[in-house]
């Protein structure tokens, strides 16, 4: 399976947040100002599905950028996974945007599956596993992707939660949330990801979505990160 890195830190950083594209027609997560990477650096008109882990802004804001495009300059059958209310929630940007002649052109292209615990979704050849994760009160998901016998997990965004060691136990690699130096209910900490490579040896873990202050410990404790721009091929 080959892993686009499109970006992978937070919010308060520079650099772009964390977001992939999967195998060249997938695209998870569509955090700000992703879209003129993702229009300038990728084919973007290759992007057939869509996924978001939740409706924080470094996760969701430019979808309704990404959809736009993608619905006038070509002629893909999109489907998109979200949490609940995505479709509200894009109609909403897309008022706010003064774009309201695109609502129904993305009602009428856009095929919307919500996320739900545990729920599988069987698309373009991948065998999707959603598991609800634990980041404050917010509905955030992680998702195990299948193809073949390869199995690679995206935690989004998530503090330490049993859903999230069943993604790991499952998986061959994982690109785990490390945004934090501290425990809190928001994010996994630097503590917490050595502790999960230790529990799960068999899994490799990448930690994403950093803060400056996390990637900052991962560098004093040797451990190493995907970076934007870079190309993974998890087998």
């Amino acid at each position: 399976m080959k892993i686009d890195i499109v970006g992978n830190m937070c919010t308060w950083t520079k650099e772009l947040s964390t977001s992939f594209i999967i195998d060249d027609n997938i695209l998870f997560d569509t955090p700000q100002a992703s879209f003129k990477t993702l229009l300038n650096d990728y084919d973007l008109k290759k992007i057939k599905f869509i996924v978001i882990s939740h409706f924080h802004s470094d996760h969701f804001i430019d979808i309704h950028l990404v959809l736009t495009y993608l619905i006038l300059n070509t002629e893909n059958n999109l489907v998109l996974l979200a949490p609940k209310g995505c479709l509200e929630r894009i109609t909403d940007l897309l008022r706010i945007c003064e774009e309201l002649h695109l609502i129904e052109l993305i009602k009428n292209r856009v095929q919307f599956i919500e996320c739900e615990n545990n729920k599988i979704v069987d698309i373009f050849g991948y065998k999707i596993k959603i598991y609800k994760m634990f980041h404050q009160n917010i509905d955030s998901y992680g998702f195990i992707f299948q193809k073949d016998k390869t199995k690679v997990g995206f935690s989004g965004d998530t503090a330490n939660c049993n859903n999230l060691r069943k993604m790991i136990a499952k998986s061959q690699a994982v690109f785990i949330d490390s945004a934090e130096v501290k425990v809190t209910n928001k994010h996994l900490c630097v503590n917490e990801v050595i502790s999960l490579m230790k529990e799960y040896p068999d899994c490799k873990l990448h930690p994403i979505h950093l803060s400056y202050y996390s990637q900052k410990e991962l560098d004093n404790c040797g451990i190493s990160y995907p970076c934007q721009g870079q190309v993974l091929n998890i087998e």
